[in-house]
């Protein structure tokens, strides 16, 4: 994701060949009307996904991955958030602060407010159910392409371990 890429390397540091890819739903905000938003909602912070834009993310009060925005909304002291991710993060989060006002961030499109993602709500717990009992589909690739694929998630298991 490129977005996500901008994000780490200004985080890190660290240049990196980044796939020219993003997330429809984070591609989608309006950084006009999320303006917009801020100045009705004067006292609500933006927090969002790093996927997005930079633009979105350079007015942010909180950037950070799913559990982290959720941690965010639940402890932090501020009673209005203006979210810009994937919209059903907000049920979660309604849940864990139900007295909170969470507010969708809009994007371009004036004739929906959503920020949902299609290929996410593909997704299903029968699906996942399904696949898991007769682990179907059965994905065949080279061995050597496993092995070579393989490298990146162990370091990144390997570096979450030292996070915690």
């Amino acid at each position: 994701d490129k977005n996500l890429g901008k994000y780490l390397m200004k985080k890190t540091g660290r240049e990196m060949i980044l796939w020219d890819g993003s997330c429809i739903v984070h591609e989608a905000f309006s950084m006009e009307r999320i303006a917009k938003q801020l100045v009705e909602n004067p006292e609500a912070k933006l927090i969002a996904h790093p996927e997005s834009e930079t633009a979105v993310l350079e007015l942010a009060n909180f950037i950070g991955s799913t559990s982290a925005l959720l941690n965010y909304v639940e402890k932090d002291d501020c009673q209005k958030f203006i979210v810009a991710t994937e919209e059903g993060i907000l049920h979660e989060m309604h849940k864990r602060a139900p007295h909170k006002k969470l507010i969708p961030a809009l994007v371009y499109d004036e004739s929906c407010n959503c920020s949902e993602c299609f290929y996410m709500k593909r997704n299903t717990l029968e699906k996942l159910y399904l696949c898991m009992k007769y682990e179907l589909p059965e994905i065949l690739i080279e061995e050597q392409l496993r092995l070579k694929a393989l490298e990146p998630i162990e370091k990144m298991l390997e570096l979450s371990k030292s996070i915690k």
